[in-house]
């Protein structure tokens, strides 16, 4: 999910949030920018891992990569 405002030729993504699940419909991770992690570095972008406590820093990132990462762990 991601949220684009587009005022004129102003264009910002104040929202996102990218969720990868198995097909037992657990995550195996979230990328997002929810503000409720200030102690971390790149907040307020952070990604949670599957069996991890604490959420990792993390870049602002966009679609395009997630799919990159998600086809980099996919057994062909």
């Amino acid at each position: 999910m991601e949220l684009i405002n587009i005022n004129g030729d102003e264009v910002t993504r104040p929202k996102y949030r990218f969720h990868f699940i198995d097909s037992a419909d657990g995550m195996v991770f979230r990328y997002d920018n929810a503000p409720h992690h200030p102690e971390i570095a790149t907040y307020p972008h952070h990604k949670h891992i599957q069996g991890e406590e604490e959420p990792k820093q993390s870049k602002e990132i966009g679609l395009r990569e997630v799919l990159s990462g998600i086809d980099g762990m996919i057994i062909r």
